[in-house]
């Protein structure tokens, strides 16, 4: 059956490794997260980037979201209590397939809050892509958002042992 849209949620650690979620059915939540993760590891090519893209949005409906479980699977991959504590380690990068389209939006790991949409930087992409846009795309948001993260989470991490050593 064809649907209205395909979501997933990819995960990317500091590595550049991916953690895809496809969505399903929720008779709790309408459409949600399922038991299924597909991982895909760095290096990659472009050709294989857009290759699990399109695995993990294919992957969406196979079956329905465990309604009686009540941690996500972010969590239960990661083996982290909370939602927040499960996605700290990574950036989120939305992806929805549509009739027409695909939207890839990046998300801002917020600490308190987890992973918040970035909907400024959201792109845009029609169905008949030219190979490597997708990828291009991702590779950018990678750039941005998970390698610049680092260069600021290390500047923090030294900050702080900085302090703690003035005043040792």
């Amino acid at each position: 059956m064809e649907r209205e849209f395909y979501t997933i949620s990819v995960y990317v650690d500091e590595n550049e490794n991916l953690v895809g979620i496809p969505c399903g059915d929720s008779d709790k939540y309408g459409i949600a997260d399922i038991d299924t993760v597909m991982l895909l590891k760095a290096p990659y090519t472009d050709s294989a980037l857009e290759s699990y893209v399109e695995k993990v949005l294919n992957a969406c409906y196979t079956k329905k979201h465990n309604d009686n479980v009540p941690t996500s699977t972010i969590e239960r991959y990661t083996k982290k209590k909370g939602f927040v504590n499960a996605t700290s380690d990574y950036t989120l990068i939305s992806i929805v397939k549509t009739k027409t389209n695909y939207s890839l939006m990046p998300c801002f790991n917020d600490y308190e809050k987890g992973p918040l949409a970035i909907e400024d930087d959201e792109h845009i992409l029609a169905l008949g892509y030219t190979p490597g846009e997708m990828a291009e795309v991702i590779r950018g948001f990678i750039e941005i958002y998970v390698k610049a993260n680092m260069f600021y989470k290390e500047k923090a991490e030294l900050e702080a042992e900085k302090a703690a050593k003035k005043n040792n």
